[in-house]
């Protein structure tokens, strides 16, 4: 029933970490009742029905509760499992009876109708059974099975825009660094309560976002103490994005396998210990209520150097992150919240490249190449994040509530290298010993890698601080208007500054910024009676790049979705908006570096926003209160991209610039799903589309290599997927059910859960540069499939639950092209047949070109 409220009936959207819940009271007879109390049980909420027979409790923080409904002369009835989504409104009508004595407890999951389905936009959400259920490993493993969304060359593509389009935001707050627009922390993932992902449509109160927006919910504490620990081993990969240079052709890995994985996380949550029973032993009581939750994920992989694809060396991590969430309810009405995330790993560099940097040592007759201890060679990538937050939310009347919001991120990330002498290479350095640093170019071996060498990123260093207030006022308007107002501010400061080596000496660059983003909205939603909803907003935007010669730009975006109900069971719906997003921050501020050509590239603090028009309209139709099938179809015209330029009037170098050509995406979604029920569940999303555009990444100039630039005519971009589908089932065996022998029920807990993926080649580009440069991305790879199956087995031990799972990842074993590494070489007949090879590996035989082979990992989790 968690997941029906959950998925079948969200709202559209005003972002934030609360929902609302609303409906009619009538007697037998079906005659509106005026001044009927209604209650959230446990709670201090409630509400009285109006002379319309209409309640409504909002400022509801997402969960479960209880509801109860009272009224002289009528007996008394509670609705059992009532669900509360971030963002929506949840419909329970209540018909009294006319027993004055007695309580009737009722389940919502054997109503019908209770829901409005009022969403204006695309909206998916992922509930805290299905996060507990599905075979993935991280927050971004969700993302891409929903519809509209694509893992393609180090990163999520939504409907067709670039990756780093997507908002990520923690309790309502964006969480992304900004010197890379990418979502950075690996949140645990028992810290999650629900996942809501908007893919298009959402209201002016989103900013910063072309693409989609991810609001994660963390989980609260309640009033009794739960928790779980959850360990496992063996082998699993992770969708995930291994950047090491911006500029010098970027290394990007599009699954990272981590051998050998043993990690574990803990979780409890419950009454704040020492303000509800010791402050109160001691005669000191704290009015209200005090609650917390925690968690702690401990990972450690990729030692044991092999790899389902091969051996493969410096592809570990050791890494620590928890969060800390304390809510503090002083009265009714008032809620504080303070909540802290920290995570620090230390990560190999995982090159193929320098994979046999340890080996034994080869001679090829002329050179003898000497086999280097790895960390002598290769950076280690150290990494710190920390954030802290702090709420309000304020109920100012019956109809007027306020949320204030402050949290402070920081992000560091660092690349040392094991210096012989102990410490790392360039420990207690200035200017004069870099540039006098004696150093070895890096030597390859007869295949072309690299052997006794020091790899030529010698030193790292890179900060990013983003302090971001927010202020939501929302007032309900009599019975049709809800009207929200705010103001988001995020000031940013980003230091950054490397040593890397060159032909000619160790290269210094430095980047020092400071930003400021504002953002001010008005939005209102009307809701009639009729069931007809329309979000109707406008967002002002205004960015400071607060560096000398440059202007404050401002944008104005205009946003208006509405559905209709067709009938109790058929809903339409369709928007429009206006989405705008500054660049991330590296690309206005970058310093110097150095490409292939030998030319540098310059930020430019002068980049304009890019901007994305769209369109949707969508159809649902419900068949009974577990299964739905939808459909949407949406457009999208996309301008003001980042590229780059060569600037040759001015001086020889690279300058990053907004392009000048516009980018389109067009298709269709279609989703159909019933929730788990009667032991089975399954979940089944198709997208059909195709994205064009001008450019498909930031640096194609630089990397066609060629001094004409690259034309402005549409092409299909890198992640242009006509045909995409994700398919899910589950079926489990509830408590006390199942085949049984003698009284025992020796299927009880157990549990099945399948997904599989299929997805059509994507394009890549022609081999030959110099006699067809512009003949881009004619060709297709090979289409994509994977399985992954989950198997469990639950205990119940007098309330303390005990659950053993294995997943196996690629269950068939297939081998799916993950990067084309040589073109030229994945289209050439070697073996003499007439036919091209496709190997993917390219001469070096890159092992990253192939999708893990089939691995396990096997885990148990306890819970209370």
């Amino acid at each position: 029933m968690k997941c029906l409220i959950l998925i079948l009936s969200v709202t559209c959207a005003f972002a934030g970490t609360t929902g609302r819940i609303a409906g009619l009271v009538t007697d037998p007879d079906g005659e509106l009742i005026a001044g009927a109390t209604v209650l959230i049980v446990g709670t201090s909420y409630g509400s009285m029905t109006d002379m319309n027979g209409e309640y409504l409790i909002h400022n509801l923080p997402s969960g479960e509760y209880s509801l109860e409904v009272r009224m002289v002369g009528f007996g008394t009835q509670i609705a059992e499992g009532t669900i509360v989504i971030t963002d929506m409104t949840t419909r329970i009508d209540f018909q009294l009876s006319s027993e004055a004595a007695g309580t009737t407890v009722i389940n919502v999951s054997d109503q019908r109708g209770m829901i409005v389905f009022d969403e204006t936009s695309t909206v998916h959400v992922i509930s805290r059974e299905e996060i507990e259920t599905m075979p993935v490993a991280t927050l971004q493993d969700l993302t891409q099975l929903q519809a509209g969304a694509l893992y393609a060359g180090g990163g999520i593509h939504m409907r067709g825009g670039r990756a780093g389009e997507i908002v990520y935001l923690v309790d309502g707050i964006p969480m992304m660094d900004p010197s890379s627009s990418l979502f950075t922390f690996n949140i645990p993932m028992s810290a999650i309560s629900e996942i809501t992902v908007m893919s298009g449509g959402f209201t002016a109160e989103y900013g910063n976002a072309q693409s989609g927006v991810v609001n994660i919910i963390t989980r609260t504490g309640g009033d009794t103490y739960t928790g779980n620990i959850n360990a496992h081993y063996g082998d699993y990969s992770i969708v995930g994005t291994e950047q090491t240079n911006l500029t010098n052709y970027t290394q990007w890995e599009d699954q990272m396998f981590r051998g050998d994985a043993l990690g574990g996380e803990f979780a409890v949550g419950g009454p704040e210990p020492l303000t509800t029973y010791l402050l109160p032993a001691l005669g000191l009581d704290i009015p209200g209520n005090i609650s917390l939750f925690s968690t702690i994920d401990l990972a450690n992989y990729g030692h044991d150097r092999l790899d389902s694809r091969s051996n493969w060396d410096n592809n570990w991590e050791d890494g620590i992150s928890g969060t800390l969430k304390l809510t503090y309810i002083p009265s009714p009405g008032t809620r504080f919240m303070a909540s802290g995330y920290y995570e620090n790993s230390d990560m190999g560099w995982r090159d193929w490249r320098w994979s046999r940097i340890n080996e034994a040592d080869i001679d090829d007759g002329d050179t003898l190449h000497y086999a280097k201890d790895e960390n002598l060679a290769l950076p280690t990538r150290i990494s710190e994040s920390h954030s802290i937050s702090f709420s309000l939310t304020q109920t100012l009347s019956d109809m007027i509530f306020a949320e204030i919001k402050y949290n402070h991120y920081q992000t560091d990330e660092k690349y040392r290298i094991v210096s012989e002498n102990g410490g790392w290479i360039g420990d207690g350095f200035t200017e004069e010993d870099w540039l006098s640093y004696e150093y070895v170019n890096p030597a390859v071996d007869p295949d072309d890698f690299y052997r006794s060498s020091t790899h030529a990123w010698l030193r790292h260093d890179s900060r990013s601080i983003v302090r971001t207030g927010r202020i939501d006022l929302t007032a309900l308007l009599g019975n049709y208007h809800q009207l929200k107002t705010g103001w988001e501010g995020r000031f940013f400061e980003i230091t950054q500054s490397d040593r890397y080596i060159t032909g000619g000496g160790v290269l210094s660059t430095g980047t020092e910024a400071d930003a400021i983003l504002h953002g001010i909205y008005l939005q209102d939603r009307i809701e009639y009676t009729a069931g007809l909803i329309v979000n109707a907003g406008l967002r002002l935007d205004y960015i400071n790049p607060q560096t000398e010669g440059t202007d404050a730009k401002y944008n104005i975006s205009p946003r208006l979705g509405i559905s209709h109900p067709i009938t109790e069971r058929d809903i339409i719906r369709m928007s429009y908006g206006h989405y705008y997003q500054v660049p991330n921050l590296s690309l206005m501020f970058w310093g110097t570096d150095v490409n292939t050509g030998g030319d540098p590239l310059y930020g430019n603090p002068n980049l304009e926003p890019e901007e994305t028009v769209s369109y949707e309209i969508g159809l649902k139709h419900q068949f009974d209160s577990f299964t739905l099938v939808g459909v949407t179809g949406f457009y999208k015209n996309i301008s003001g991209l980042v590229s780059v330029e060569y600037q040759e009037e001015t001086g020889t170098f690279w300058q990053f610039i907004n392009d000048e050509g516009v980018g389109t995406v067009r298709g269709t979604e279609v989703t159909f799903m019933r929730l788990p029920h009667e032991w089975l569940g399954f979940n089944f999303n198709y997208t059909y589309s195709i994205a064009k555009g001008p450019r498909s990444s930031v640096l194609e100039e630089v990397e066609y290599g060629t001094s004409d630039p690259v034309p402005h005519d549409d092409v299909y971009l890198d992640w242009d997927q006509r045909h995409m589908v994700n398919a899910s089932f589950n079926f489990s065996v509830p408590f006390g059910e199942g085949p049984k022998i003698a009284d025992y029920h020796f299927l009880e807990g157990a549990g099945l859960q399948l997904s599989w993926s299929y997805g059509s080649g994507i394009p890549y580009d022609n081999a030959s540069h110099g006699t067809h440069p512009w003949f881009r991305n004619q060709k297709r790879y090979p289409a994509r499939m994977n399985t992954n199956l989950t198997v469990d087995r639950g205990f119940d031990f007098a309330g303390i639950g005990l659950d053993f799972y294995c997943s196996v990842y690629n269950l068939f074993n297939r081998r799916n092209i993950e990067r084309i590494y040589n073109v030229a070489w994945y289209d050439a007949d070697m073996d003499g047949d007439g036919e091209p090879d496709h190997n993917p590996t390219g001469s070096m035989n890159n092992m990253a070109a192939w999708s893990p082979a089939r691995h396990f990992l096997f885990g148990l989790k306890i819970s209370w």
